[in-house]
């Protein structure tokens, strides 16, 4: 049970929730087994030590208790089972308890034990670690519970014993209030009088329902569909008109503005009002800064959906076209069966060609003879003058082929025209390329422009060195304008835009080998969009503002923390020796795992001949394993299995009900 008062700023923590040491209600007799017989060696220590069965059987439980636990329990919070259970395993007689007629002997014993297991009793050093760790963690973290773990930690690193648990409550309760406190302040403080004013407005102003824009910001939005589109764009200028979130948050935990945020979205108006003004108002903030996110969040992962969804029926599309292939095959040809009979034999464009040719053998015969650096006076007068009528005769050629054209455009308008056989002939292709990509534009065309809006009203960033597809996104947004088939491929500074981060389908979707320097400008879009939800989903793009999108090389650990625990995970799996962390460093680490994995690869070489399992292309060069048949069971897994089986507890069928009822 965990009761949060925030009026009055305390706090009660149950200890079942933290890591406190405490007794189960239900111990197992293999853990009586296990953590509480006293050995030989322990006996005869607590023999010395007593002159009476019941001092005797104090000490064992003390003994036994801070083994297990890591502090001394009341005598009489310890469980009869655990009493019966020593008594029983150093044969004490029936009806012995673990009393003790002094406070002084009870002391005493105490200092045996710790001497015993080598601890050192100093509560006013223990309270002192843990306040140190508790008011460090609690700048991030808002739970009691972890941070009466964390100071449990700490304080039993240190080899002292554990104060009680009441110490840990009260001080993380205190400790706690002092920073979140603190914590609304700096936001209080950070956030302009005019902002101010603004979220006391969301208190007071009502919505058109009639309740507060409390509650409206408190109201989820509508999910991340696409035909939500217009109403997220309306609420993500909604919330970012109510003023910068993220300079009001400067500085405060992630995990805190959760959890002020989780606080007053499950208060109303009126429990608000009962905060203390500063308090009320930095709760409120932080709401806001979580509405913010949250938008970005529906607007990324609708945009990141549709794009998946329109993928899908583009591949589709593409199994469609397989089934469909030959019908489209059969129609094509028809169409063009139709356009060579304008053009055939009997076609005028055949005729105007013959005449074409006629004329001009006629004029080569009347001019032979002729020096072919003669004047144009004497071309003239062997044509007898008559230079117009060829000239003539050549316009009427050209005028009947004219004509021959225009018939072969009237009969392609008649079968759909240009595009739809354009569009039929990409199918076409696609199928015979087994790729989906030139279809995807036919998908997402409709959804073009609200595509380039999402992505005018989100702000992206690359969260590695790679920002390719970021500057493909700009250079489609540059030309957004263009209704032409091709765009340039080159940006303002007149360097070519890299689309090497796209696959090999694409970039035979979006270059056209007869327009070198250009781009297909409705497979580029696709291609852009394609890349940019593909980026959002592995986290090479971050939304700026987003939490689920966020930049996720921004959340990891300072490089201060990471450098004091180094050394020693680098021993933990086994990438230095104990000796070597000292003078670690990138360059030593990247000698070691080179001399690692030349030392791998010479013992591959040498078991080579006799490895069965790794074959080797001798053309290619390139590996394969065949799949690898069981020997069977090991004699040392039926070993392993025959001892887990002797040390599992026998459990009844009522024991295993009663279990799973506790």
């Amino acid at each position: 049970m965990l009761t949060i008062v925030w009026g009055l700023g305390w706090v009660v923590t149950s200890i079942e929730r933290t890591a406190y040491p405490r007794f189960k209600r239900l111990i197992t007799a293999h853990e009586l087994h296990l953590f509480f017989s006293p050995t030989r060696d322990e006996l005869q220590w607590a023999s010395d030590a007593t002159d009476c069965d019941e001092h005797l059987l104090a000490l064992l439980l003390m003994l036994k208790s801070y083994q297990r636990m890591g502090c001394f329990p009341k005598l009489e919070v310890v469980p009869d089972m655990v009493v019966d259970f020593v008594r029983r395993q150093v044969e004490l007689p029936e009806g012995t308890l673990p009393v003790y007629q002094a406070e002084k002997t009870a002391k005493n014993h105490r200092g045996l034990v710790r001497k015993r297991v080598g601890v050192l009793y100093d509560q006013v050093e223990a309270r002192r670690i843990a306040e140190r760790s508790i008011r460090k963690e609690a700048a991030a973290k808002n739970r009691p519970a972890d941070l009466i773990n964390i100071a449990l930690e700490k304080v039993v690193e240190s080899g002292l014993e554990l104060p009680a648990f009441s110490t840990f409550d009260a001080m993380a309760s205190k400790i706690r209030r002092e920073v979140n406190t603190a914590i609304c302040d700096g936001i209080h403080d950070r956030i302009s009088p005019a902002e101010r004013a603004g979220l006391a407005r969301l208190l007071e102003d009502r919505d058109g329902d009639g309740t507060t824009l409390f509650n409206r910001l408190k109201r989820p939005a509508q999910g991340p569909s696409w035909s939500h589109f217009k109403n997220l764009t309306k609420r993500l200028e909604w919330v970012d008109g109510l003023g910068d979130t993220d300079v009001w948050m400067d500085g405060v935990a992630a995990g805190k503005v959760t959890d002020f945020a989780g606080e007053a979205d499950a208060a109303d108006v009126a429990e608000l009002r009962d905060y203390r003004p500063v308090r009320r108002l930095a709760l409120v903030a932080c709401l806001v800064h979580k509405a913010r996110m949250r938008v970005r969040d529906d607007l990324a992962t609708m945009f990141c959906k549709r794009v998946a969804t329109k993928v899908k029926k583009a591949k589709q599309e593409l199994e469609e076209i397989r089934l469909a292939e030959r019908e489209i095959v059969e129609a094509l040809i028809g169409n063009y069966r139709t356009v060579l009979k304008h053009i055939d034999e009997g076609g005028p464009a055949r005729a105007a060609l013959v005449k074409a040719a006629a004329m001009t053998a006629e004029t080569r015969q009347a001019l032979d003879g002729l020096d072919e650096h003669a004047s144009p006076e004497e071309v003239a007068e062997r044509l007898d003058g008559e230079v117009s009528p060829a000239l003539l005769a050549l316009a009427k050629a050209l005028v009947v082929q004219a004509g021959g054209l225009g018939a072969v455009t009237q009969a392609v308008e008649e079968l759909g025209g240009f595009d739809k056989q354009y569009e039929q002939i990409e199918k076409v292709s696609a199928h015979h390329g087994n790729f989906w990509e030139p279809l995807l534009y036919g998908q997402i065309g409709r959804d073009r422009a609200v595509m380039f809006d999402l992505a005018e009203k989100l702000e992206f960033t690359a969260t590695s060195e790679d920002g390719r597809v970021l500057d493909a996104l700009a250079h489609a947004q540059r030309h957004q304008a263009a209704r032409g088939e091709y765009i340039t491929a080159f940006d303002e500074m007149g360097r070519e835009v890299d689309i090497s981060f796209a696959t090999q389908n694409w970039r035979k979707a979006v270059l056209d080998k007869t327009r070198p320097g250009q781009f297909v400008r409705k497979h580029f879009e696709a291609m852009v969009f394609t890349a940019l939800a593909e980026e959002l989903r592995t986290g090479d793009v971050a939304v700026v503002g987003s939490e689920e999108y966020a930049d996720w090389s921004k959340q990891l650990l300072a490089w201060e923390a990471v450098q004091e625990k180094l050394g020693a995970y680098l021993v933990e799996v086994g990438l230095a020796e104990e000796d070597e962390t000292a003078e670690f460093d990138a360059k030593f680490f990247r000698r070691q795992l080179e001399d690692k994995l030349r030392d791998a690869a010479a013992a591959a070489d040498a078991g080579y001949p006799d490895n069965e399992g790794l074959v080797i292309d001798l053309e290619t060069g390139i590996p394969s394993l065949k799949p690898h048949r069981s020997e069977g069971q090991r004699p040392s897994a039926k070993r392993l299995e025959e001892e887990i089986k002797a040390r599992m507890p026998e459990r009844s069928l009522m024991g295993i009900l009663a279990r799973t009822a506790y």
